[in-house]
C-alpha cells in the first residue's frame, strides 16, 4: 500500500511540474525575444525595418531571403496602440503576437485587402468608448494584455523590391493613441 501512495504522489508531482513548465515557456521565450530586440535598438511603439536577409545579416534561424521584415514592439499597459501599414501590389502581411507567442491577428497587405489598421488595446478597455479621444472608426481591434510584437513581411526577392518595401515602412504606424 505504501508503494501505491508513493506512486500517486510521484505521478501528481510529475503532472504538476509538466503543466508549470509548459505554461511558463511561451512567456519566457517572448520575454527573452523582447529583451534581445530592445538590446539591438528596436524601439518600443515604432516600426524598425530589418536589413535585407543575407547570411551576414541573419539573426534568427530561418528567415526567408525573399522577404523584407519590419518589427514593432508595443505595450498596451498604458493604453491602446495603433498598428497600420499600406498595401502594395505584391504579397505582404501583418501579424500580431501576444506576450505568450500566440498569433492573435493577421491581415493581408496586398492590394485589394480592406485592411486599414488595427488597434491593440488592454483587456476591459476597448477603444470604442466615448470621451477617450479616439475610436475604432471601422478599424480592426485586438485585445492584448501588455507587451506584444507586430511583424510585417513583404515579398522582396531583390534589392530594388526590398528598398520599395522598406520605403513603405515610413508610411506605416505603430504608435500609442492618446487618452
Amino acid at each position: 500500500m505504501r508503494w501505491l501512495i508513493g506512486l500517486i504522489v510521484f505521478v501528481l508531482t510529475a503532472i504538476i511540474a509538466h503543466l508549470v513548465v509548459l505554461n511558463s515557456i511561451p512567456a519566457k521565450i517572448m520575454s527573452t525575444a523582447m529583451e534581445r530586440m530592445a538590446d539591438r535598438g528596436i524601439a518600443l511603439n515604432g516600426w524598425t525595418a530589418a536589413p535585407r536577409i543575407t547570411p551576414e545579416t541573419q539573426t534568427v534561424v530561418r528567415p526567408s531571403p525573399d522577404l523584407s521584415y519590419a518589427i514593432c514592439r508595443f505595450d498596451t499597459s498604458d493604453g491602446p496602440v495603433l498598428l497600420s501599414a499600406p498595401t502594395a501590389q505584391t504579397y505582404g502581411s501583418l501579424s500580431i503576437f501576444d506576450d505568450r507567442t500566440n498569433n492573435v491577428f493577421v491581415a493581408s497587405l496586398q492590394d485589394g485587402s480592406d485592411f486599414e489598421g488595427v488597434i491593440a488595446y488592454p483587456p476591459g478597455n476597448p477603444p470604442i468608448e466615448e470621451g477617450r479621444g479616439y475610436a475604432a472608426n471601422g478599424l480592426n481591434t485586438v485585445e492584448i494584455d501588455g507587451k506584444g510584437l507586430a511583424l510585417i513581411r513583404r515579398l522582396a526577392p531583390d534589392q530594388d523590391t526590398h528598398d520599395l518595401a522598406a520605403a513603405l515602412i515610413e508610411a506605416s504606424r505603430c504608435e500609442k493613441l492618446g487618452r
